[in-house]
């Protein structure tokens, strides 16, 4: 309490004689005040005791900004990259940048007051070109130790942490499009991956998710307008052929983001997303990620995934669709009941990617995560088994090639045909009988199996189902398999 008294004098003092104070006076006063400032909030538990905090902000961030400025200023790309890391890294004893960006971090964990002081005071701007000179200048290998010590470590956490508050606020975000700066670090993800700092990318991500999850109908003209989304598909399919395949996973999922996370205000950015063959460039980039082990291709090879899951409900109308219910039904089956939700397929496009893939590849993970997403969208809503079934017929056409996938795919595929009946209390009598022509062929004795094993599943759970393969010819085709194999057992 005393600390933060004597602080507050001190801050009095220099709030009367500040307007009377040359720049550079004025500037030193106020670095004078910060040592005390940081002692005070480490001996009090991070507790801010301060009445005029706000103005210690706006004064603090207004002087962190006019520094970055100045370091920037007329300077060469690489001695700016060089002149911001001296200048916000501590070098032994704290230098003036490194206390003012402390400063401005534990002020802007502070209160939503103090952080529109933080943003009024042109931060956001600013720390938005230390990022992308940081991400896209990487440091010559001989000033590596400097990259990864433990001070550029905490320096990078707190510059981190500042944009992430200042750019969930919507005022964060409008401050960031007045300067121009958040297009040129878009286009640098997409364009320039392979060349940017491996200890920048991590960060850059979580700072363009934050601005990308704030989006406004403002930030989405605004990359409308200078065409940012279609300049960054071009870019990635430029990628997609040189980058290993987690890194173009990792770049297209952050341009993905503005993609999805804009919808709900305006459709515009997956229009242009569309119209730029957007879906064609997931499909080159999945299809890449073949053979990656599980955890190669995580997070971002999911969140493309679950993007793409999200993106099928991304439409302005209900797909109009109508088919026949083929009868006998379960009893309690009544579709005319099913009232669809928000959660409805609206979109085809991005399900015939998922679709498109699971038909292309044998790879476990990317196969299985395929079946993940569609029990997913039928989780969702009941109704878009019937509106995918009828119009692109997954399930059906993958029980053709079923036989082909990998073992731990077949038993997953089969769990999810087993749910249309378990699940959605719906007999889908046209798969039904690919499955049993699966069982005939009997290509492949553990997909014949895992297929049989499937059907038995039904009959134990209803009984109609007994006479459904009767009628079918299932059971007479199993007395036919049983006395193939008894013959077989004689001779032997």
């Amino acid at each position: 309490t005393l600390l933060w008294e004597s602080l507050g004098k001190q801050f009095v003092e220099y709030e009367q004689v500040a307007p009377f104070l040359i720049p550079e006076d004025q500037q030193r006063k106020l670095l004078e005040i910060l040592p005390l400032f940081l002692k005070a909030w480490e001996q009090s538990a991070g507790v801010i005791i301060l009445p005029n905090i706000q103005l210690l902000a706006s004064e603090v961030s207004k002087l962190l900004t006019k520094e970055i400025k100045r370091n920037l200023n007329g300077k060469p790309t690489e001695e700016a990259r060089l002149a911001l890391e001296q200048l916000l890294q501590q070098k032994g004893e704290a230098g003036d940048g490194h206390l003012l960006l402390k400063s401005v971090y534990l002020l802007s964990q502070t209160d939503l007051r103090t952080m529109w002081n933080i943003i009024g005071s042109g931060l956001p701007a600013a720390l938005m070109q230390c990022l992308y000179l940081f991400l896209t200048v990487p440091l010559k290998k001989t000033s590596d130790d400097r990259e990864t010590s433990e001070d550029a470590a905490q320096t990078q956490e707190m510059l981190v942490k500042i944009m992430l508050e200042m750019y969930k606020e919507e005022q964060g975000i409008e401050e960031l499009l007045a300067a121009d700066k958040l297009q040129s670090l878009i286009i640098a993800t997409s364009s320039l991956w392979d060349q940017c700092s491996h200890v920048w990318k991590v960060p850059t991500g979580r700072v363009l998710r934050a601005i990308s999850k704030a989006q406004t109908k403002t930030s989405i003209v605004y990359l409308q307008a200078v065409d940012c989304i279609k300049i960054a598909v071009q870019n990635l399919f430029t990628l997609a052929d040189t980058l290993p395949a987690c890194d173009v996973c990792e770049a297209a999922s952050i341009v993905l983001c503005f993609v999805k996370d804009s919808y709900p205000v305006s459709s515009a950015l997956l229009t242009e997303f569309e119209n730029s063959d957007g879906y064609q460039l997931l499909l080159k980039i999945l299809l890449r990620c073949e053979g990656l082990q599980q955890n190669e291709g995580d997070p971002y090879l999911d969140e493309i995934l679950d993007m793409l899951t999200c993106l099928t409900t991304c439409g302005k109308t209900e797909l109009k669709v109508s088919g026949n219910i083929v009868h006998p039904q379960l009893p309690h089956f009544d579709f005319e009941q099913m009232q669809p939700s928000g959660m409805t397929v609206k979109n085809l496009q991005p399900f015939q990617v998922l679709q498109s893939i699971f038909q292309r590849s044998n790879d476990q993970h990317l196969c299985g995560r395929i079946l993940t997403a569609i029990g997913t969208i039928w989780a969702w809503d009941r109704v878009n088994f019937f509106l995918l079934e009828w119009t692109l017929q997954p399930i059906s056409q993958f029980t053709d090639i079923i036989h082909f996938k990998p073992h731990l795919v077949q038993i997953q595929f089969f769990r999810l045909v087993q749910s249309i009946v378990l699940d959605l209390s719906y007999i889908p009598h046209e798969i039904l009988k690919k499955v049993q022509y699966l069982i005939k062929e009997n290509i492949v004795p553990f997909c014949t199996l895992t297929a049989l094993q499937c059907l038995l599943s039904m009959t134990q759970k209803e009984l109609l189902f007994s006479d459904i393969f009767r009628d079918s010819g299932l059971l007479g085709l199993l007395l036919a398999l049983l006395r193939k194999e008894a013959k077989i057992l004689r001779k032997s």
